[in-house]
């Protein structure tokens, strides 16, 4: 096999639009992949810190420390969200279950099944009924939840219910609107996906991205002209690693191309 067949000539394509040579072509497509990894960290860790402040948040306003878990039902989420949380809840169970050892796993047959396990009962069917047995934490379950999720939060579905009353607080600058952050939650969401699928993020959409991330950065728990936050302390050296991916890879394009 040769460098092409490992990347596909459909996804060299790509790159071969921009450039004269296929050698360059594979060059340019290397670039991207270091600039998605860049993206990737920065997105990860704003993602982690973004659910966590929201969740402090609604704990706060609602108090209910467990309001992911089942039977609460203290924060007024819609359909979709609700479905989201099961979900969660479900790979919570399916994570803790997979740690179990092989006895631990047989014990929950007692409460799985108290009249004894049925004859046609299939495998698959008999863990789904184990997992049903575990319980999680709010901690477990929110480890699950999808970046979805919480853009979903801040859309204009919730700016009623969660926004006005509570998520607010995690965007704290008064200048700092609510379709401003869903806009680029909603970019930043999308960046997340192709770089996940290894999609080339350049152009005009690298430039979005970036730009979207930085507001982002610069205005998590941010209050009224405050320039050096907890949040762009924690995420300095990605933040960093992410400008100085994305100038070498204008340089590489500009060689490139």
């Amino acid at each position: 096999m040769n460098i092409k067949d490992f990347i596909s000539s459909e996804r060299l394509a790509t790159f071969g639009g921009h450039t004269d040579t296929e050698e360059r072509a594979i060059a340019l497509h290397n670039h991207t992949l270091q600039l998605g990894s860049s993206l990737m960290s920065m997105i990860a860790l704003f993602e982690l810190s973004l659910r966590n402040s929201a969740n402090l948040q609604l704990i706060n306003t609602f108090e209910d420390q467990d309001w992911l878990l089942p039977s609460h039902t203290s924060i007024p989420l819609k359909r979709t969200e609700e479905n989201s949380v099961k979900g969660a809840v479900r790979h919570a169970r399916k994570a803790a279950y997979a740690k179990l050892s092989h006895q631990e796993k047989l014990r929950l047959d007692a409460t799985a099944f108290p009249d004894g396990i049925p004859p046609a009962v299939t495998y698959d069917q008999k863990v789904k009924r184990r997992q049903a047995q575990m319980n999680v934490s709010h901690g477990q379950v929110i480890s699950q939840t999808t970046f979805y999720f919480w853009k979903r939060l801040f859309s204009s579905d919730y700016n009623a219910t969660l926004w006005k009353t509570s998520l607010k607080k995690v965007f704290p600058n008064k200048r700092i609107k609510r379709p401003d952050v869903a806009r680029a939650l909603e970019v930043v969401y999308s960046t997340r996906n192709r770089v996940a699928h290894h999609e080339p993020v350049y152009g005009d959409r690298l430039e979005e991205a970036v730009a979207n991330l930085s507001f982002l950065r610069d205005s998590l728990g941010a209050n009224n002209g405050q320039e050096e936050t907890s949040f762009k302390k924690l995420s300095r050296v990605q933040y960093l690693r992410l400008r100085m991916d994305q100038e070498a890879f204008l340089e590489a394009w500009r060689t490139l191309t």
